[in-house]
């Protein structure tokens, strides 16, 4: 099977442990030792990661029902290793009623190869997703785009934090 096919498929996998609720099955796609940056929370290393993770997600899935679209950008192979980045868009609705909660975030996961052949996720990171929005006039000048910047002279732009 080819590597980044075997990726896709353990996304596949994780988007339906979302779906059923089932703490295992994420957690078979994560390696026993891997690093927990994610968004808003304090990150994790080693065992304590995994550990850490099957706690937050039996409240998660005890609380709510959860429906995880992903969208992959890109797969890079190299070698034991394997680049995968996009977005997360989870759908928390909960299961005592009430409003759902939609977050959507940007991802990067380092997998490793196992000693079986199997793709894990060694390192996962997340952050909110901002909407897009074009750079500001100077950049888009200073990159050549003269006439793309001239366009947008007349246009309110916001001051973007150096």
């Amino acid at each position: 099977m080819d590597d980044a096919y075997a990726i896709r498929l353990a996304k596949t996998e994780v988007r339906e442990a979302y779906r059923t609720g089932n703490v295992n099955r994420l957690l078979g796609v994560f390696a026993d030792s891997f690093s927990d940056m994610s968004v808003g929370l304090p990150s994790f290393f080693g065992t304590e990661a995994k550990a850490v993770l099957r706690h937050r997600t039996k409240n998660l899935f005890s609380r709510y029902r959860a429906d995880l679209a992903v969208t992959i950008i890109s797969i890079q192979i190299e070698g034991p290793l394997a680049f995968d980045w996009g977005w997360h868009k989870l759908t928390l609705v909960p299961k005592k009623g009430g409003r759902p909660r939609v977050t959507r975030t940007r991802y990067l996961e380092i997998w490793q190869k196992n000693s079986e052949g199997k793709w894990k996720i060694g390192i996962f990171l997340d952050n909110i997703d901002l909407p897009p929005r074009m750079p500001p006039r100077e950049v888009l000048a200073a990159m050549g785009h003269k006439r793309l910047a001239a366009r947008h002279a007349g246009r309110r732009w916001r001051k973007t934090p150096a």
